[in-house]
């Protein structure tokens, strides 16, 4: 009986992310990052700020295994990240009934449209258990400045109410973080 060799292409190399839940925090890194073009040695010290954070509050394995939910995630951009780093932070539809994808989707566009020094920090679920860092949205896909490396999600394989077999990326709208360096009047994306 002749064996199988056992090569490195029969078991593929995990990825950073592959075993961890650490998509949260490089959400929040990855929008500051973008937001104030923040060289890898300030981003990496953002990181750092965040670990060191996690840890005292003896929350950090939690984290690492089972991620971030929308309280701590609060918490995170309160304590850490705060007006230093991002001097606004958002959520128009915490506390709102889930929108419909379109009024969602436009609230997205709207706020980002074209101007820069913006981002949005999205909640997913469905075939993507994943925060993310929205960079642009048009009326077809979201763009996306991703940890996990993807790029995009086409508006027709999302919803905001529960996953199908063709709308499997389930956004949450009350998990949704408007992050800028301006004033925001976050009343006009939530209507």
């Amino acid at each position: 009986m002749k064996r199988r060799s056992r090569t490195a292409s029969n078991f593929p190399p995990f990825q950073q992310g592959g075993l961890d839940s650490l998509c949260g925090l490089y959400s929040i890194v990855n929008a500051e990052r973008f937001i104030n073009h923040s060289s890898d040695e300030e981003s990496q010290r953002l990181f750092d700020d965040l670990v060191h954070f996690l840890s005292r509050r003896k929350l950090l394995s939690k984290l690492l295994i089972g991620g971030i939910i929308h309280t701590e995630m609060l918490l995170i951009l309160d304590k850490v990240v705060g007006k230093q780093r991002i001097s606004n932070v958002q959520i128009p539809w915490r506390g709102v009934q889930n929108p419909d994808l379109t009024t969602f989707w436009k609230s997205m566009q709207d706020f980002l449209d074209g101007t820069s020094n913006r981002a949005i920090i999205l909640g997913l679920q469905g075939y993507h258990d994943h925060w993310t860092v929205i960079e642009g949205i048009t009326n077809r896909s979201i763009k996306l400045y991703d940890s996990a490396l993807i790029q995009r999600l086409p508006r027709s394989s999302c919803t905001t109410v529960y996953t199908t077999g063709i709308r499997k990326h389930l956004l949450f709208p009350a998990q949704t973080y408007f992050l800028s360096n301006e004033a925001i009047d976050i009343s006009q994306y939530d209507d």
